[in-house]
């Protein structure tokens, strides 16, 4: 308790000042009630296009041939296809409207 006037106390006392306050807002200052809104139906956009053909069936094809020379299990494919076809492609994600976003390379 004893005061000083230097300019060093200063900036402590101002990093102490700093310090002492809450790094975060108390949460009710992010919560927002929308209690009411979320009873609200909903109601589809009239500009979002519709649906177009007829819907689609599942179909059972043939059953494969059976390969001799092909991998036990998934993982042991990958693998392979990873060692023989370095840097290919192996799996994209697309984003909203179809557009690659990221693109997973095997090696």
């Amino acid at each position: 308790g004893v005061p000083v006037n230097s300019r060093v106390s200063s900036k402590i006392q101002q990093l102490l000042n700093t310090l002492k306050r809450p790094k975060r807002p108390p949460l009710k200052e992010f919560f927002v009630d929308d209690f009411e809104e979320l009873l609200e139906v909903q109601q589809p956009d009239p500009n979002q296009p519709k649906p177009e053909g007829n819907p689609g069936n599942v179909l059972k094809g043939e059953p494969l041939g059976v390969v001799t020379n092909w991998p036990p299990s998934l993982l042991a494919a990958l693998q392979r296809w990873g060692t023989t076809q370095p840097k290919a492609p192996c799996l994209t994600a697309l984003d909203t409207t179809g557009k690659a976003v990221y693109t997973l390379t095997y090696g």
